[in-house]
C-alpha cells in the first residue's frame, strides 16, 4: 500500500511565507479602508487571489523540474517542502483576482493597483525562505558576500565549488526598492489608472530578466530562456501601457 510523502512540519520556509502573505494582506486592507473603498469583497477577492497564486507558484514549480516530478508524482502537493515560482505566483494571482473582479463586477483597475503595492513586499520576504532551505543560488562566485552552500545541496557539477551567488538576497533587496517605490506612488495618486500595477509588471520583469543570468540550469525550452522570456513580453507590455497611459494623462 502506498503512503502519500505527506508529513509536513511547522519550517522557516513555511512561517516566512505566511508572514510574507499576512503582511502583504493587513497593508493591503489598510489601503482600501485608507482610500474609503467598502471592504466587503475584500475578503473574498483575497482568497481568490492566494489560493490561485499558490496553484500557480506551485504549477510553474512543477512544470520547470518535471522530470523530477514524473518520477516522484506524489510529491508534487507537498508545498511546505519549498518550490514555490514568483512568476507562477504572479499569473496565477492575477488571473484568480480578475475571475473574482469580473463575477462581482468590481473595478478590476483599482485592484490590481492595490496588490501590485503590496505583492513585492510579499516576495521581499518570502525570498528568505529560499535562504533557509538553501535553494535559489546563482553560479559560484569569489565575492565576499557569496552563500556557502553545503555540498549535498550544491548542483550536480558544481560539487567543488562552495560559494555561490546569494540570488534570494539580490531578488529580495530589489523586491523592497521596488515596494516602497510603488507604495511612494500609492501614497501620492488621486485616482487609479493601472499605472502603479503596469509599473510593478515592468519592474519585476527587469528585477527577474537581469538576475535569470546568474541562475544555474534555468528553465529553458528550445534554448530560450522560459522566465526571461515571459519577463520580455510582460516587460515590452508594461512599457507599451505605461506609454499609452502618459499619452492620454
Amino acid at each position: 500500500m502506498l503512503l502519500l510523502p505527506i508529513h509536513p512540519v511547522i519550517s522557516i520556509y513555511g512561517i516566512l511565507i505566511s508572514i510574507s502573505i499576512a503582511l502583504s494582506v493587513y497593508l493591503a486592507e489598510h489601503l482600501i479602508k485608507k482610500d474609503g473603498r467598502n471592504p466587503e469583497y475584500f475578503w473574498g477577492l483575497t482568497l481568490y487571489t492566494l489560493v490561485a497564486g499558490i496553484a500557480g507558484a506551485r504549477l510553474y514549480h512543477v512544470l520547470d523540474f518535471y522530470k523530477y516530478y514524473i518520477q516522484h508524482p506524489l510529491y508534487i502537493p507537498a508545498l511546505w517542502s519549498g518550490g514555490m515560482s514568483i512568476i507562477g505566483a504572479v499569473l496565477g494571482g492575477v488571473f484568480g483576482l480578475f475571475i473574482y473582479s469580473k463575477k462581482n463586477k468590481l473595478d478590476i483597475i483599482y485592484w490590481l493597483d492595490i496588490a501590485a503595492v503590496v505583492t513585492p513586499l510579499a516576495q521581499a520576504i518570502g525570498r528568505w525562505g529560499n535562504f533557509f532551505n538553501k535553494e535559489i543560488f546563482g553560479l559560484p562566485t569569489d565575492v565576499f558576500w557569496g552563500i556557502f552552500i553545503p555540498e549535498e545541496k550544491r548542483p550536480e557539477g558544481f560539487e567543488s565549488f562552495v560559494r555561490f551567488h546569494p540570488l534570494f538576497l539580490y531578488e529580495s533587496l530589489l523586491n523592497l526598492l521596488l515596494f516602497l517605490f510603488l507604495y511612494h506612488i500609492k501614497t501620492k495618486a488621486k485616482k487609479h489608472t493601472g499605472i502603479i500595477f503596469w509599473l510593478y509588471i515592468a519592474g519585476y520583469s527587469c528585477i527577474r530578466f537581469l538576475l535569470e543570468f546568474l541562475r544555474i540550469r534555468p528553465w529553458s525550452i528550445a534554448g530560450i530562456n522560459v522566465a526571461q522570456a515571459i519577463c520580455l513580453v510582460a516587460g515590452t507590455f508594461a512599457a507599451i501601457a505605461l506609454v499609452k497611459k502618459k499619452s492620454v494623462a
